[in-house]
């Protein structure tokens, strides 16, 4: 049985009942190290109270025991001016790879397929997405979310530090749509198509091959949180 969502991300006050599902060694090993990259990385972007005290109190004992992370991190700090609000802001940015985002969602998303709604994915017929999303994209998942479902969920976990919203298809078990947001919204920049610093959601959806080739334009990775 495995976390489907890492109790690394949380304090250890609010570790309780986080929905756990079966996996092999393999897939277990890999989202581990997905989640151990992303729990040092994503509470330096977020807004929620939660993700200052994992920055101060669990971020830097994690960055000790990989000198390698933490010399990555390091020597890409930058201070930039951010547009914000059309204004330009100081702020410090960090490199980032967001395609761990979207390979750690994608287990996330499966997980939750399954604990919820009780649905496995055939992989001959199916497949799973997952990222941040940009503007246009969030506004397609949210249309999604509203529209006919067999079954709906939402989650809080930790106290608004992880939140998420899901729905089955109707005719189909294994198409779900979900949006997730961490630490309130990770803060992003370097999305030449949306230049001003944004709090991105990630979504998730599986699917069809051909309803998601339809939805991946709404996908896409920033530079840096």
């Amino acid at each position: 049985m495995d976390h489907v969502l890492a109790r690394e991300f949380l304090p250890i006050s609010r570790r309780d009942n986080l929905p756990k599902v079966p996996a092999c060694g393999a897939c277990n090993g890999v989202k581990s190290s997905h989640e151990h990259y992303l729990t040092a990385v994503l509470p330096f972007a977020g807004g929620h109270q939660d993700a200052l005290g994992v920055l101060s109190t669990m971020v830097e004992p994690r960055l000790a025991k990989n000198a390698k992370l933490k010399g990555q991190l390091s020597s890409g700090q930058r201070q930039e001016l951010i547009l914000q609000n059309g204004m330009f802001v100081p702020s410090m940015t960090l490199p980032f790879d967001a395609t761990r985002v979207d390979e750690l969602f994608k287990f996330i998303t499966q997980g939750l397929l399954f604990h919820h709604f009780g649905a496995m994915l055939d992989r001959q017929k199916h497949a799973v997405r997952a990222g941040f999303l940009n503007r246009q994209g969030e506004q397609m998942y949210k249309q999604l979310l509203a529209g006919n479902a067999r079954s709906r969920v939402t989650g809080d976990l930790g106290a608004g530090a992880l939140v998420y919203e899901g729905a089955q298809g109707v005719d189909f078990p294994e198409m779900s749509i979900w949006v997730f947001r961490i630490f309130g919204g990770i803060r992003t920049s370097g999305d030449p198509h949306e230049p001003e610093a944004a709090l991105r959601v990630i979504g998730g959806v599986t699917a069809s091959h051909r309803v998601l080739r339809q939805l991946d334009a709404g996908l896409e990775s920033p530079a840096a949180t």
